[in-house]
């Protein structure tokens, strides 16, 4: 990466002036340079920043480990004495941060996505209905219906984890759903039982942000105990394997976020006429977030057949939910 695209990247970490300080770091530094550009899988930035995070979880009495407000309730006040810890962790363990940025990716799973998805679901019209996931990470978003929400003045549910978001539009339309299969598609699956990856989503997110952190712990033990099928591969390919595997007839809702960015056209055109393919025996109810980005918020966008539509608008971590007035 350049210093240019390193810049570029610090702007997305404004709720993590650690990170901001730490990208100004790596982009004047030609040797951590050189460690970002041998982490083979993208972003290189997040899963360079991941990677540390991780091995210092471990827990390392590194200096550098008192800087991180998710790994002491005292966190030291960024200095000048930060790059210089930075510099030398990262090339003392080197060898690390490539073994992990070849075998680990970006798959960042934020329960409170489901603010979105979940009155999304309620649109399809459908009350039994099997649930497909396109780049399922952990499957935190497959459990869409075990959390408790609220809406401003609109709650549902019952759960240990509250999700709650800010609502600038019309209220969510509650009523009752019961999903049959619950189904994950990822190029590298993730498992909420595996200590490794519980790690792994930890480390990823910013150091300074314990309600996101507390959040995934909470929605990791609900998904934990739901009879969730990961699939692994490519999921352009492996939609239509699974639709096929559905029983003849029954409804699927086929939903993704934050996902199809990180796919080829053609992978998108893949999966588009896997879902037409499926149409000819089945409903089959496609959801999108994140289709179109701002720095503000992202698109909620629905397909039941008919042709895609924007129903609303969210943050990308659902602190807030503008959904449309529906004709």
């Amino acid at each position: 990466m350049t210093p240019e695209a390193i810049a570029a990247w610090a702007k997305h970490a404004v709720d993590s002036p650690l990170y901001v300080r730490l990208s100004g770091v790596i982009a004047d530094d030609t040797e951590l340079v050189r460690v970002l550009d041998g982490v083979a899988n993208l972003p290189q930035l997040n899963i360079l920043l991941a990677a540390v995070h991780m091995i210092l979880a471990r827990g390392t009495d590194d200096p550098l480990a008192s800087y991180y407000a998710s790994l002491t309730d005292d966190p030291r006040p960024i200095d000048d004495d930060l790059a210089g810890h930075f510099r030398r962790f990262v090339l003392d363990h080197e060898a690390e941060v490539a073994t992990i940025g070849a075998t680990r990716y970006t798959q960042t799973n934020e329960a409170r996505r489901c603010v979105a998805l979940l009155p999304a679901v309620w649109m399809s019209g459908l009350d039994r209905f099997h649930l497909v996931e396109i780049g399922a990470s952990a499957g935190l978003n497959l459990a869409l219906d075990r959390y408790r929400y609220r809406w401003g003045d609109v709650e549902w549910g019952t759960s240990p984890l509250l999700l709650e978001a800010g609502s600038r539009g019309a209220d969510p339309q509650p009523r009752p759903v019961a999903v049959g299969r619950r189904i994950g598609l990822d190029v590298n699956p993730l498992d909420p039982r595996d200590p490794d990856d519980r790690a792994w989503l930890e480390a990823l997110l910013w150091p300074e942000d314990p309600d996101r952190r507390s959040r995934l712990r909470a929605a990791l033990d609900i998904t934990a105990g739901l009879d969730i099928e990961m699939v692994a591969g490519d999921a352009s390919i492996t939609l239509p394997e699974v639709l096929d595997t559905l029983p003849a007839g029954e409804p699927v809702v086929v939903m993704d976020s934050f996902t199809l960015n990180q796919l080829t056209p053609e992978q998108r055109s893949a999966l588009e006429e896997a879902v037409a393919d499926a149409r000819r025996d089945r409903d089959v109810f496609r959801i999108s977030l994140g289709q179109r980005w701002r720095d503000d918020g992202s698109s909620l966008d629905i397909d039941d057949g008919t042709g895609w539509r924007q129903v609303a608008e969210a943050h990308h971590h659902g602190r807030w939910v503008d959904f449309y007035v529906l004709p």
